[in-house]
C-alpha cells in the first residue's frame, strides 16, 4: 500500500475513533440543525453541561466543531469538511434522506 492510503485509512480511523461514544454522535446529530449553546446541547442530548463541554472540547480539538462567541455565549457547529459531510450522510442517514444536512466547506 501506497503512503497517501495509509494517510487516508489513519485519518478516517482518527474520525471513527472520536465517534466511539455515543453522546458524541448525538451532539453531532443536534448540531446537524446548526449552532447551539453548550446548554442547548447539553439539553438535547440529556447530559449535565460539564460532561456536555467536555465532549464539546474533544471534538473541537480534534478538529470537528467549530466555536465561536456571541455575548456571553458560545456557540458551537459542526466545521463543514468533506469527511464530515460523509460520515453525517453515511452515518447518522444510513437510508438516503433529502433532508440530510449539506456542507459546503466553500462557504466558511
Amino acid at each position: 500500500m501506497d503512503a497517501v492510503t495509509i494517510e487516508r485509512a489513519r485519518a478516517q480511523a482518527e474520525i471513527c475513533s472520536i465517534f466511539s461514544n455515543p453522546r458524541r454522535v448525538l451532539i453531532l446529530w443536534a448540531l446537524s440543525e446548526g449552532e447551539l449553546t453548550v446548554s442547548d446541547i447539553a439539553h438535547a442530548v440529556g447530559i449535565s453541561i460539564q460532561n456536555a463541554s467536555h465532549h464539546l472540547r474533544l471534538m473541537r480539538d480534534r478538529g470537528v466543531l467549530d466555536a465561536k462567541r456571541q455575548g456571553q455565549h458560545i456557540l458551537y457547529r459542526i466545521r463543514p469538511t468533506p469527511r464530515l459531510q460523509c460520515l453525517l450522510s453515511e452515518v447518522a442517514y444510513p437510508e438516503f434522506d433529502a433532508e440530510a444536512p449539506q456542507f459546503h466547506p466553500e462557504e466558511t
